[in-house]
């Protein structure tokens, strides 16, 4: 890459925020500023929240920052970035469409001669290893499969930049690593016009495999907590002590992102009105969590037991801040370490740990908000609408949705909320 090039695309110092309908205004990025050079790949990891995939629609031009501005080889971006192709985590296939239709749906805009679009579809077919599947429909096809077809739908454009919102995540761990090997391949010997690419994902393992520059998120707002340059040749051996080294370097700022050692500091008369969020993870998958570590004498390494399980380690971090939340666990560094509740805790018998979450739950000032607003009416029951507007009330800078969700299925557990499916409604649980 030659020194002083003109970047493909940067953003220069970035705030975005969106209003919800309660006239609340949500920020969820703050003072972001990246470029992506040509001959580069640029890894946005870090955890859900941070806006990493926000970032990834800026750029592309499919939304407008609130705050500063976007260029495009140098000059202002105005409208859908010319120059972006982009693949998706969910696949987007039309499952009328068999795969040739849904590679060529890109093409449409462009309204190109029938034989140009031909010869572009089977050149992207064949480069993603699809041969002989052009007539067969997404239900025929695995999930490594679709993917590809996502992937041969952003090669077909030819655009110098390749744009990927954690497009592995959704598959299988072998699977995954085939398809990201693949991907790099292409990208390594040239053979699409594709210049640069930009990955977003949640997984370090993956962000340094990839990445050439490795941009470390934070949440609330999203920001750029720490800017890697990763010289490694590729393709890069995962066991190498270099390697290693970076991924443990990468692996103490999510930690500190997601369970810091030591919190924000909060003003003494703010403090009564902080609200932990809920992290987004099953109940019962963090009593298995604590299940481990108790098996292995009260005291585990995170991202060691993200390995033995097969998960994202943001994941377990996570699970731990959850377990933390609720008083089980101590989090110092990477290690989760059973407080004397969570032994415990783990020594009880269902019975007894319903009644220790339980106790832990209403500890919690989320939970207490949402049981008083629930003591308010008169069957002490409101619909899940309206509990979503209290969570964006209380908490706007984060997912409403997935927050209420979460604090449905813990008070589900601890047996102090109830959920009605046919009415859509909450409820607390009195036993009846």
């Amino acid at each position: 890459m030659a020194t002083g090039e003109t970047p493909l695309v940067e953003l220069q110092g970035i705030d975005q925020s969106f209003m919800l309908s309660s006239g609340q205004k949500i920020q969820v990025l703050k003072d972001v500023s990246l470029s992506l050079q040509p001959g580069e790949v640029l890894a946005l990891l870090g955890p859900s929240g941070s806006g990493k995939s926000t970032c990834l629609r800026i750029l592309s031009g499919l939304i407008e920052p609130t705050l500063g501005k976007v260029r495009r080889r140098g000059e202002p971006l105005e409208g859908p970035n010319p120059d972006v192709a982009l693949v998706f985590q969910n696949f987007a296939l039309l499952p009328w469409l068999n795969v040739a239709g849904n590679v060529a749906l890109g093409l449409e805009p462009l309204h190109l001669p029938e034989k140009e679009v031909q010869d572009r579809v089977k050149r992207a077919v064949d480069l993603v290893g699809l041969e002989g599947f052009e007539e067969a429909y997404p239900r025929e096809l695995s999930g490594g499969m679709k993917q590809r077809v996502g992937i041969a739908r952003a090669l077909v454009m030819e655009r110098p930049i390749l744009c990927l919102d954690e497009p592995f995540s959704a598959l299988d761990v072998l699977t995954a690593e085939a398809l990201r090997r693949e991907v790099l391949n292409l990208w390594i010997s040239h053979q699409t016009p594709v210049k640069s690419v930009v990955i977003v994902t949640h997984n370090i393992i993956e962000a340094v495999s990839l990445g050439g520059k490795i941009l470390v998120m934070g949440t609330n707002p999203g920001q750029i907590r720490l800017a890697i340059r990763n010289d490694l040749p590729y393709p890069r051996d995962e066991k190498s002590g270099t390697f290693r080294e970076l991924v443990e370097n990468i692996h103490d700022v999510i930690t500190q992102s997601v369970i810091p050692d030591t919190p924000d500091w909060i003003p003494p008369a703010l403090q009564a009105q902080a609200i932990d969020p809920l992290p987004a993870v099953n109940l019962n998958e963090t009593i298995g969590l604590l299940e481990r570590v108790a098996g292995q004498g009260g005291r585990a390494d995170a991202f060691a037991l993200a390995h033995t399980l097969h998960k994202e380690s943001v994941q377990v971090l996570l699970m731990a801040k959850a377990a933390e939340l609720l008083d089980l666990v101590d989090t110092p560094r990477n290690a989760i370490v059973l407080t004397d509740l969570g032994k415990r805790f783990i020594g009880s018998d269902v019975n007894g740990r319903k009644k220790i979450i339980q106790e832990q739950l209403s500890l919690l000032q989320l939970v207490q908000l949402l049981k008083k607003r629930l003591e308010h009416t008169e069957e002490g029951s409101l619909p899940r609408v309206e509990c979503l507007e209290s969570v964006r009330e209380w908490l706007p800078n984060e997912p409403a949705e997935q927050v209420l969700d979460t604090l449905i299925q813990w008070g589900r557990y601890g047996e102090l909320l109830g959920f009605n499916a046919d009415l859509d409604s909450v409820y607390l649980d009195r036993g009846q």
